[in-house]
């Protein structure tokens, strides 16, 4: 491994401390999810009004598996990616390279088994080829969309992510009443104005702001309790990067490739067992309650970015997070539930009828609890030690998919809602008594000095 100097970095009058760039890029990461979120509710409204439930229940299904299977293929890569690019310097644009080459072939074979599923079981009745090949290209081309949000955020990018989603979601929005105009119901009008603006905003991603700013990045390293002066380190790369790479984003992509892709195939589960209406009716549930989580995710990705080269500060860090996050989301839960009648009732009388209500808010209470889970995840993340995650992800799925079989079969979309919780429940004990033990470890209290920058092979698998 190299030596490791400290020089100093571009700096400002103010002196930035890690706490203020977490809250920062929050707010950059939280407005882009929230014209995301907004611009998303409005396009499954308008979708809702003129597409009938059980057609629509197909089309969300669809949906459903090919982002689930982006999940799986840019969940792990990105995470990777988002932890070790700030801490490299000669190594930054080849592993970059690599991270992208691998998503898209691992995007390419989740792909292959999305479409082969929805053959099988939303579909049948249509040329299983085009259904594969179409399924394919869409997950592949999710896959980078998703990736571009880490990759940016861990090049001090955050607020590009609100620059490139928000005319994405925005042309997502036009184009839905125009297809149907033009083709009607049947040519899944939902799936190709979801697929074809993030197609487009690959171009700009990857061909010009992920250049740029792997051209400009200076890392910011400091205490995040004290202000001290920013520096930068002038060299942590280690000689042989990739191994780490393969085997953090290896272990968290398993990880997060069970929790995520359990989680967003609910949507096709309930098409399968209860019937494309009841689909349909927990889609955009499900839609709708997301917006919770992406509060969760947006201040998580910022903590763990500025985390991985703050390692002191990481258990502290993450609980001042939490405490944080838990409040924000609660009071979301309480607004959500009280507007969900009127919220659903935008998208229709049958989403009333059918129990919506309930079903959303059961997501909602679901929700609340993930939050302890979901920052101590990215603590962990950020710190290399991935073992953990891997196992409680993989226990919470095995347990989620057969509990919301079962209740599905028996309560259609709110069982699915209902396992959902049993599963967070679990989760929530997890993450709630690793945050406690985190933020008394040694090393991580307010008051502990900053070292230098750890190197990126530290920390415990």
């Amino acid at each position: 491994m190299s030596d490791q100097v400290l020089t100093p970095a571009v700096s400002t009058p103010a002196r930035t401390t890690i706490g203020r760039r977490v809250t920062l890029d929050s707010i950059w990461i939280l407005a882009g999810y929230a014209v995301t979120s907004a611009s998303g509710f409005v396009f499954w409204v308008v979708a809702a009004r003129i597409i009938p439930p059980g057609k629509l229940g197909v089309d969300t299904a669809i949906f459903s598996i090919f982002t689930a299977a982006a999940q799986v293929a840019a969940s792990g890569i990105g995470d990777a990616l988002l932890v070790m690019l700030p801490g490299l310097r000669r190594w930054r644009r080849p592993l970059y390279r690599v991270g992208v080459l691998t998503a898209v072939l691992v995007a390419t074979a989740a792909g292959v088994v999305a479409g082969v599923l929805v053959v099988r079981f939303v579909d049948p009745a249509a040329p299983a080829w085009s259904v594969v090949l179409g399924v394919t290209l869409s997950s592949v081309v999710w896959t980078l969309f998703v990736l571009k949000d880490p990759v940016l955020t861990s090049l001090g990018g955050a607020r590009l992510n609100l620059t490139m989603n928000g005319p994405v979601n925005l042309a997502k929005l036009a184009l839905i009443p125009v297809l149907v105009a033009l083709v009607g119901a049947v040519g899944n009008p939902v799936l190709v104005a979801a697929v074809l603006p993030a197609a487009g905003a690959l171009v700009v991603a990857y061909g010009i702001l992920i250049p740029r700013r792997m051209r400009t990045f200076v890392p910011v390293v400091g205490n995040a309790a004290e202000p001290g002066p920013e520096v930068a380190p002038a060299s942590t790369d280690e000689e042989r990067p990739f191994r780490r790479f393969a085997a953090f984003a290896g272990r968290v992509g398993v990880a997060n490739g069970l929790y995520l892709g359990g989680v967003l195939i609910m949507p096709f589960l309930v098409t399968t067992v209860a019937g494309s209406a009841q689909g349909a009716l927990f889609a955009l549930c499900f839609q709708i309650g997301q917006v919770l989580d992406l509060v969760v995710i947006a201040i998580g990705t910022s903590m763990a970015t500025h985390a991985s080269t703050n390692r002191s500060e990481a258990g502290a860090l993450a609980f001042r997070t939490w405490l944080a996050v838990v409040t924000i989301v609660g009071l979301g839960v309480v607004a959500l539930v009280a507007l969900a009648p009127f919220v659903l009732g935008l998208l229709g009388h049958y989403y009333v009828a059918a129990g919506g209500v309930a079903v959303l808010s059961t997501l909602a209470i679901g929700s609340v609890l993930r939050t302890a889970y979901e920052v101590w995840g990215s603590m962990q993340r950020s710190l290399h030690r991935t073992t953990a995650v891997l196992v409680v992800s993989a226990s919470s799925t095995v347990v989620l998919v057969p509990v919301a079989i079962l209740c599905i079969g028996a309560w259609g979309a709110l069982g699915g809602a209902i396992a959902m919780v049993v599963t967070t429940v679990g989760l929530a004990a997890v993450g709630f008594v690793g945050l406690l033990r985190a933020r008394h470890a040694p090393g991580t209290g307010r008051h502990s000095a900053v070292a230098s920058p750890a190197p990126i092979t530290g920390g415990a698998a």
